[in-house]
């Protein structure tokens, strides 16, 4: 019954001529991928691409992991992207929206299973706005609760602030290696900071210049 997604009222956008792009995401070695593959096979939808992350925690960013991050790359508009939960996207909501959101910007279709979710619906579209107020309300208690942290550590004389992952020089050079199009895993690597703050650097360069 999970799997039954508006089946009646689906049929027609499923056989639009965009690829069916399915997603799958262990979180240990030890696990498997196929029972989320027979779950959307049976539910109906011809994978003609597969994507996956095995090992891999729900609450590493998106981009951070090897097949969600090739799929983003890969999918175009008119293709449907087919996930068996929403856990398997991610545990973290500003990120699953924000991959939700790209998946979208790029004309894509999210189907998720196990929520009966799916983009191309007025009750997906209904509840993606609910989980983006969510998303607001989860993020506004996380800096809320963290003003309240730095505020008693300042009182108790604990504060000193947040060092710098990288120095100005350190910045500076991260910066012109990335406008010269080097890969960003290999710079993340070489800096010893994660690829999240390497495209965070790059973004807040693009913002600068506009």
């Amino acid at each position: 019954q999970q799997c039954n997604i508006e089946r009646d009222t689906m049929n027609d956008t499923r056989a639009s001529n965009g690829n069916v792009i399915a997603y799958y995401r262990v979180s240990t070695n030890e696990q498997h991928t196929e029972n989320q593959a027979a779950a959307i096979e049976k539910a109906g939808y011809a994978i003609t691409k597969a994507f996956s992350d095995k090992g891999e925690s729900g609450t590493k960013a998106a981009i951070e992991r090897k097949g969600l991050s090739e799929l983003l790359s890969y999918v175009r508009e008119g293709d449907t992207v087919v996930v068996y939960a929403l856990d398997r996207l991610g545990r973290n909501t500003a990120d699953v929206l924000n991959t939700i959101d790209t998946l979208t910007k790029r004309g894509a279709r999210l189907v998720i299973l196990q929520q009966q979710f799916d983009t191309a619906t007025p009750a997906g579209k209904l509840a993606l706005t609910m989980f983006a107020a969510f998303a607001e309300f989860e993020h506004g208690l996380r800096k809320e609760r963290q003003r309240e942290g730095i505020e008693r550590a300042r009182k108790q004389g604990k504060y000193q602030g947040r060092k710098p992952k990288l120095t100005a020089s350190q910045k500076a050079a991260l910066l012109a290696r990335i406008a010269a199009g080097e890969n960003k895993s290999a710079l993340a690597r070489e800096y010893g900071i994660d690829r999240v703050t390497v495209y965070r650097i790059g973004k807040d360069q693009e913002n600068d210049r506009q």
